[in-house]
């Protein structure tokens, strides 16, 4: 007897498998119905194809987003959003993949988008800079947290003994110190120091104050 289907059991066996093997190309309908021990028909019941599974995970990622308690200031508010938006798009596996191949027309994200423009708006921002900010925040987040991914990708490349990939950092060591980089060689030192959320909220913080000029 083949299980209940739902939406919700089928967005959930997605990400079960992405937490398997976090690469949302190899992610298929088919796949989905396997992980469910169903027949790949079953499911196309519930959800009509591939964009539409994605576009029903991305709602699910955003329903649990937190809205944070508003803050002194707007910039306080704003930082709040983005870090608790680091923080839920580190709970879910392919969280930015998905987000940037749908399209936000889901309530809850919508709503959270419209809330934090109103925040700009109120604090003295033109629609036109409130977009252009809330764009240049998504893509901030967006980039670190895909920089990550991909530096994680080629580290445990790296330790699962990928040899050309070791010389490329031998050899980018040598140039550092053959070519006397101290500029490089500090910025080294201090980011394998420094937590990644804590890179990501310190320039967060220089990208706010430096709008203080705009308004």
């Amino acid at each position: 007897m083949e299980p209940k289907l739902s939406k919700e059991t089928i967005v959930q066996a997605a990400f079960e498998l992405l937490k398997e093997t976090p690469e949302l190309e190899k992610l298929s309908m088919r796949k989905v119905a396997k992980k469910l021990g169903v027949q790949a028909p079953a499911i196309y019941w519930h959800i009509e194809n591939k964009q539409a599974l994605l576009q029903r995970m991305a709602e699910e990622i955003e329903n649990h987003f937190i809205s944070p308690i508003p803050k002194d200031n707007w910039k306080e508010t704003i930082y709040a959003y983005m870090e608790n938006y680091y923080e839920l798009y580190q709970q879910y596996p392919c969280a930015i993949e998905i987000e940037i191949q749908t399209i936000p027309s889901y309530s809850s994200r919508l709503k959270n988008l419209d809330a934090i423009l109103g925040i700009l708006n109120e604090a003295g921002f033109s629609i036109e800079l409130s977009y252009m900010t809330i764009t240049s925040l998504q893509h901030l987040l967006f980039g670190m947290l895909m920089d990550s991914n991909e530096e994680k990708k080629l580290y445990n490349k790296v330790m699962a003994g990928d040899d050309y990939l070791k010389t490329q950092i031998i050899l980018m060591k040598q140039s550092v110190q053959e070519h006397e980089l101290d500029n490089i060689s500090k910025s080294i030192q201090y980011r394998q120091k420094e937590k990644q959320k804590d890179f990501f909220m310190k320039t967060l913080r220089v990208f706010l104050n430096g709008l203080d000029s705009l308004i």
